[in-house]
C-alpha cells in the first residue's frame, strides 16, 4: 500500500500549497483594511499549514493501534469541549462554534469528528460478529454518534452535524450491520436532520431561498452569486494567481468557505478540476488502503478518514456552484483556518500509517522471506 499512501501524501501537500497561495491572494484586501497588513491572515495560516504537514509526516510513522486505547477518553474530552462551546462560547454570526484561549481560536467539532471516528472503529472491532445485533451493533455505537451530532447541531452547525451523522452511519454499514437496520437508521437520521434544519430559522431561510432560486423566480444567496461570477470569469486557464476580483470584498471572506470560487477565478477550470481530482484520489486510494488494512480497526478508521475528507470537499464545491444551499463548511486543506487544517492533516497522517502497515505489504515481505529461505536451503 505504499504507492497509495504516497499518492495521498502528495495530493494532500499539493492541496495545502495551493490553498496557501489562494489564502494569500483571497485575504489580502480584507487583511489590509482590518489589520493594515495584507499578509496578516496569510501569516497566521501558513504557520498552521506547515505545522499540519509536519504533523501529517510524524503521525504517518506512529502505529495507529496506539489510538485505540485512548479513544474513549479523547472522545469524552472532545464532548466536554463541545458542551463548553455550546453553552459558554461567545456567539459569532448567530452560532457558537469556537472559543479562544489567549490568541488561539479552537473549534472542538474538528477534534470531535476524528475522536468519534477512532472510537467508533475501535468499538465496532470489539463488537465483531455481534454487529448484526441491533442493540450491540447499531444502537450502542449510534449513542456516541448522536451525542456528538446533537451538540454540533445545537451550536448551530447543521451541515457539519449532518455530514458527521452520514459518516458514522456509513461506518456502521461498512462494519456489516444488517441492510434493513442501515436503511432504517439512515432514513430516520436524514428525516430528523432535515426537520431540525427546517426548524432553525437561519437554515430554513437558506434552504427555502435556494429552492426558490432553482425552481422559482428567486435569487441565489449573494455569496453564491458572487461565487458564480468568479468561477465564470476564470474560464479554462484563470486570470492568474493574485488577480482575483472577488477577493476585493465582492465575495465576503473569500479566503474561507468560498475559496473554491477564488480557485476557479484565478486558476480556471483546470484549477478547480485539479482540486476535485486530488480529493477523488484521496478517496479512491484511501478506500484501497481500507480494504487492505490488516485489521478491522484499521479498515474502519481508514474508511472514515478517506470518506469524510473528500465528502466535505465535494459539498463545499457544490455550494460554490449553487447545487446545494450555503453550509459554512471549509474546503479541507485549502480554506483559511487553524483547527481544521491541523486536524485534517493529522487525520491523513493516520491514514498514511494504516496504508504503510497494510497486510498487502506484510504478505509481500513474508513471501520474499520464504523465497529467500527456500533458496538458502537448496543444495549447491
Amino acid at each position: 500500500m505504499k504507492p497509495y499512501s504516497f499518492i495521498i501524501f502528495v495530493c494532500a501537500v499539493l492541496l495545502v500549497i495551493f490553498g496557501s497561495l489562494l489564502v494569500l491572494s483571497a485575504s489580502s484586501t480584507f487583511a489590509q483594511l482590518k489589520f493594515d497588513n495584507p499578509q496578516a491572515l496569510f501569516a497566521a495560516h501558513i504557520g498552521k499549514a506547515i505545522g499540519g504537514v509536519v504533523l501529517m509526516a510524524i503521525l504517518a510513522m506512529v502505529d495507529y493501534h496506539h489510538y485505540k486505547k485512548y479513544s474513549k477518553i479523547v472522545l469524552i474530552g472532545a464532548i466536554v469541549l463541545l458542551v463548553i462551546t455550546v453553552f459558554f462560547a461567545p456567539e459569532v454570526k448567530g452560532s457558537q462554534r469556537s472559543f479562544t484561549i489567549g490568541s488561539v481560536s479552537f473549534q472542538p467539532v474538528e477534534l470531535g469528528k476524528i475522536a468519534l471516528f477512532i472510537h467508533l472503529a475501535a468499538m465496532l472491532e470489539r463488537i465483531g460478529d455481534d454487529i448484526t445485533d441491533i442493540k450491540l451493533g447499531v444502537i450502542n455505537p449510534l449513542i456516541w454518534v448522536g451525542i456528538v451530532v446533537v451538540l454540533v447541531l445545537l451550536q448551530p452547525n447543521v451541515s457539519n452535524g449532518v455530514l458527521i451523522l452520514a459518516t458514522g452511519i456509513a461506518m456502521l454499514f461498512v462494519a456489516g450491520i444488517r441492510i434493513q437496520h442501515f436503511l432504517a437508521f439512515a432514513g430516520g437520521g436524514f428525516v430528523m436532520a432535515l426537520g431540525y434544519a427546517l426548524y432553525k430559522p437561519h437554515s430554513f431561510k437558506r434552504i427555502s431561498s435556494h429552492l426558490g432560486a432553482i425552481f422559482g423566480d428567486g435569487d441565489f444567496h449573494p455569496q453564491v452569486m458572487q461565487s458564480l461570477y468568479g468561477l465564470g470569469s476564470g474560464g479554462v486557464l484563470g486570470v492568474g494567481l493574485g488577480h482575483s476580483a472577488q477577493r476585493n470584498l465582492f465575495l465576503p471572506e473569500a479566503y474561507g468557505d468560498f475559496i473554491f470560487a477564488v480557485a476557479g477565478e484565478e486558476a480556471g477550470m483546470i484549477g478547480t478540476v485539479g482540486v476535485l481530482l486530488a480529493y477523488s484520489a484521496i478517496l479512491v486510494c484511501g478506500l484501497i488502503i481500507a480494504k487492505n488494512a490488516k485489521d478491522k480497526f484499521g479498515k474502519l478508521l481508514a474508511f472514515a478518514i478517506a470518506f469524510s475528507i473528500p465528502l466535505y470537499g465535494f459539498v463545499n464545491a457544490a455550494v460554490a456552484i449553487g447545487v446545494v444551499p450555503v453550509t459554512g463548511l471549509p474546503l479541507p486543506l485549502i480554506s483559511h483556518g487553524g483547527t481544521a487544517i491541523i486536524i485534517v492533516c493529522s487525520s491523513i497522517g493516520i491514514l498514511l500509517n494504516i496504508g504503510l502497515s497494510s497486510k498487502t505489504d506484510e504478505a509481500k515481505q513474508t513471501s520474499t522471506k520464504k523465497e529467500a529461505k527456500t533458496w538458502q536451503e537448496q543444495p549447491v
